[in-house]
């Protein structure tokens, strides 16, 4: 399905030949209900299910249903976890589905919710979707953080890894420069992806980020661009291209999460991790990195590779692992139902045995973050990173 939202498959509402396919193909199967994230909160209504959804869209495109209040929040309560995508027995793109009809509840002025339009607001104004003065989006930066004029590598923080959680930010660099690599970084010449203002519907706004975005890109002349977040890095990779072409702008680099750069060093011998972290630890694969853009096993890797680490997988992980509840706008707007997800995950750590509970998502930690303090800290969170650097040191 075309990600084109101009003339998404919403558009019209009767003209489209993809929103033909996507909703006759659905099987009604129920496979989707089962492992919708969000579901569950919906008090057993059917209406919830993603194959509920599914059916008003193709009732709502010919004039038999009409989009009311409640259908717009429930097109809201959605993660964008994919799990349904995953398990759809006719393939139909469901989480594009979404958010298309996410852009067309903004375009009747019937959506997004209204802290999802704080996001936009936020962005139009300061470039990033939290409100921060842009011109300090390089506060994460340590004193001994020195990015190079020409190199070919750009690293591209991101929102929340520039401005809440730079952590795995931080490390990736230092381990970037521990190897040697020049980067590039644009400081307030870096704007927010576009990825909240994408998902929640807000296609005007997302445009004109990403176009700032890609003529940043091609003024540096980087090839590759690498960020520590998911969220990040599946825009970049998925719908970047695709508005580069629509925008009539170069697309000339490859994307790269942080997990594929210290994949290829370990497998170059380049990078050689020698201190013992007697750890028992497990990994929580997050949806935008895992789902999204199939990386499952660099992280896993990168683990295998450290001296000391004992993986414990959870009972659920890889492509059916479950969301942390931050996704889609959903902790945003979904505050009590976000916790709930993520406690839930949180608790499915616990059960393992482990002592550490890592992953490789900014996001993901900003959500696991205060709910593991709320619960006493039964386990230390960390970046997968974080302890591929501490191995490192001497």
């Amino acid at each position: 399905m075309s990600t084109n939202h101009d003339s998404s498959p919403l558009t019209g509402l009767g003209e489209s030949e993809e929103l033909d396919y996507a909703v006759s193909t659905c099987a009604r199967c129920g496979y989707c209900k089962q492992v919708c994230t969000t579901h569950p909160y919906g008090n057993g209504f059917e209406a919830f299910s993603p194959r509920a959804k599914v059916h008003f869209l193709n009732e709502l495109r010919n004039g038999r249903a009409e989009l009311t209040p409640e259908w717009v929040d429930r097109l809201y309560q959605c993660t964008t976890c994919e799990r349904c995508q995953e398990v759809c027995q006719t393939d139909i793109p469901l989480v594009e589905l979404w958010e298309a009809a996410r852009a067309e509840t903004v375009k009747r002025g019937l959506g997004p919710m209204p802290v999802h339009l704080k996001f936009k607001e936020f962005a139009d104004k300061n470039g990033n979707a939290y409100g921060e003065p842009n011109e300090e989006r390089g506060r994460w930066m340590l004193p001994e953080h020195r990015p190079a004029e020409g190199a070919e590598l750009l690293v591209f923080g991101g929102c929340t890894g520039s401005f809440k959680m730079p952590a795995m930010l931080r490390t990736g660099v230092s381990i970037l420069q521990r190897q040697g690599i020049p980067f590039a970084y644009a400081g307030p010449g870096e704007l927010c992806c576009g990825s909240p203002i994408l998902r929640t519907g807000q296609i005007d706004s997302a445009k004109r980020l990403i176009a700032g975005n890609l003529d940043t890109f091609h003024r540096l002349g980087v090839k590759q661009v690498v960020t520590p977040c998911g969220g990040c890095s599946k825009t970049l990779k998925h719908d970047y291209p695709r508005w580069a072409k629509e925008l009539g702008k170069p697309w000339e680099v490859e994307v790269l999460h942080f997990s594929e750069i210290y994949v290829r060093l370990l497998r170059e011998g380049r990078l050689k991790p020698k201190k013992a972290i007697n750890r028992k630890i497990t990994y929580h694969d997050p949806c935008h990195l895992g789902r999204s853009q199939g990386i499952f096993d660099e992280p896993r890797e990168i683990l295998a590779a450290i001296p000391g680490v004992e993986l414990v997988e959870m009972e659920n992980v890889r492509a059916d692992s479950r969301c942390c509840g931050a996704g889609g706008g959903v902790r945003a707007n979904y505050a009590a139902m976000a916790n709930d997800i993520a406690e839930k995950r949180i608790k499915e750590a616990i059960a393992t045995g482990a002592d550490t509970l890592a992953t490789m998502c900014p996001f993901c930690q900003s959500s696991f973050a205060p709910l593991l303090q709320k619960m006493g800290n039964p386990l230390q969170l960390v970046g997968v990173e974080e302890l591929l650097l501490q191995s490192m040191e001497e």
